[in-house]
């Protein structure tokens, strides 16, 4: 359940300190992570039913935080072959089926391609 959205992020980039359990850390940062989140939900839920919003260029908002988070995520590693397998499934997906219908197809496949080359990305893993 803590493979969501930035808390993937946070985990995947995370240096554990020395003399810190990483598990437990994780745990932590997973656990304030998603409670941060359901908080800020129901806060959001709420004043929203009492205030109006307009969302105009929230989207735009959204893109541009998924950026910065992947060009984080490819400065912060050597390894590039598992971006660029997403990367190239959602492509795929994106011209064969459309802006509308690729998400869940390219999540999917991006999944099943990264399992199947596992033995590839670790043998690369141990040689840097």
């Amino acid at each position: 359940f803590s493979l969501t959205d930035e808390t993937y992020s946070l985990l995947c980039s995370l240096k554990t300190p020395e003399g810190i359990d990483p598990n437990a850390m994780r745990f932590w940062i997973a656990l304030l992570d998603h409670s941060y989140w359901i908080f800020g939900s129901v806060i959001g839920a709420v004043i929203g039913g009492v205030l109006p919003f307009d969302s105009t260029g929230i989207d735009f908002a959204m893109t541009a935080l998924f950026v910065v988070i992947a060009v984080d995520q490819w400065k912060a590693y050597a390894r590039h072959l598992p971006a660029l397998l997403g990367l190239g499934c959602a492509s795929v997906f994106l011209l064969v089926l459309g802006a509308d219908n690729f998400l869940l197809p390219a999540l999917c496949t991006t999944v099943a391609v990264l399992l199947l080359a596992r033995p590839v990305l670790n043998r690369e893993k141990e040689a840097v």
